[in-house]
């Protein structure tokens, strides 16, 4: 018999990860559907109160705490646990743990209770890595048995095979010598601005590249601002489909990642999965990439050896092939057998 899943909120638009493990779901016995639109006053209520499903599976619960920037933005953080528990009487809740809080909201008032509310409320929550796992006992006190670790899944197999660097360099009219990129969405937790004002000032035999779409048109105008002018980074702050950023990909020498806090990334993932060279902080212990390897290369600060990092990072070079393995490990089949597994714990409970 089939487990009715429904998956909320529908952000399919914007992160892949849905629909990916949506299509590989019924193999192992779950069907999935999303929760979109969105109702006013008790949102999570309203929209379920005509489904029939085992299953409501919460992957970021702020989108029902949305901030509109508005009087009633307390209102909607404040109602959120209220909302969610009339839920859970009719629904058993999983949710899988992208962020231990949402992002750039950990100074808004009741943000780190709801965290806290839709985890405990949840019979099963999904970590992607062991430390994560910890993480969450520590921070939320859950017991270690309701969080079942899993793979990420690989974000790679809607890009299809690489081309070579010559040819996306060639169509993103980029210049010979050793680019880094930093892709995915443009926001202020991802600390850009820092890396940006390392390179202004170290001015490193490199290009850096930065790509993606910002998270608001404010702060768009203040990536550019601080790249004007600069003539070894190159910036594309529009949204990349898939076409788009398989060329950004194919043609960086290393992937940059410096954030100032993540719980789990699934660009670093994709980096890992396209063979990409990566320069991240030691202080993202929750991002698991299967270390050691040549190509996850850890730093302490921009301020100390993030150059020296920088110089042996480039020395490695791209290999798609070179992280089979690692796309092995996590494929879709094997996030959603697991997530299907932990489906049946939840509702066994």
């Amino acid at each position: 018999m089939m487990i009715e899943s429904v998956f909320a909120p529908d952000w399919r638009h914007g992160v892949q990860y849905q629909s990916l493990l949506a299509e590989a779901l019924p193999a192992h016995g779950v069907r999935v559907s999303f929760l979109a639109d969105y109702k006013r006053i008790l949102p999570l209520r309203r929209l379920m109160a005509s489904r029939r499903c085992e299953v409501l599976h919460l992957h970021w619960p702020e989108a029902y705490y949305p901030a509109k920037g508005d009087v009633w933005d307390w209102f909607r953080r404040f109602r959120f646990p209220f909302d969610l528990a009339g839920v859970v009487r009719h629904h058993a809740l999983a949710v899988t743990a992208h962020n231990l809080h949402a992002h750039n909201r950990a100074h808004e008032s009741f943000v780190t209770r709801n965290s806290r509310a839709a985890f405990r409320m949840a019979r099963v929550v999904f970590a992607h890595s062991g430390m994560a796992k910890q993480r969450l006992i520590e921070s939320f006190g859950l017991a270690p048995e309701k969080i079942r670790v899993i793979p990420h899944g690989d974000l790679s197999v809607t890009l299809g095979a690489p081309v070579s660097a010559a040819e996306a360099r060639a169509v993103l009219g980029l210049n010979e010598g050793r680019v880094a990129v930093m892709f995915g969405a443009v926001e202020p937790y991802k600390g850009q601005e820092e890396v940006i004002a390392w390179w202004k000032q170290a001015k490193p035999d490199a290009t850096l590249a930065i790509v993606g779409k910002p998270h608001t048109d404010a702060y768009r105008a203040h990536i550019s601002h601080l790249t004007e002018g600069v003539p070894n980074i190159v910036t594309h702050l529009h949204w990349l489909d898939d076409a788009q950023l398989k060329l950004w990909l194919c043609a960086s020498d290393a992937a940059i990642f410096n954030y100032r806090q993540i719980f789990t990334s699934g660009a670093a993932n994709l980096a890992r999965s396209w063979g990409l060279p990566m320069l991240i902080p030691k202080h993202l212990d929750t991002v698991e990439l299967d270390e050691p390897t040549p190509f996850v290369q850890r730093f302490d600060h921009l301020d100390s050896d993030f150059g020296a990092k920088l110089d042996g990072v480039f020395r490695i070079r791209p290999d798609f092939a070179a992280a089979a393995p690692w796309r092995a490990a996590c494929t879709w089949d094997t996030v959603a057998r697991l997530t299907a597994d932990g489906y049946r714990m939840a509702l066994a409970d």
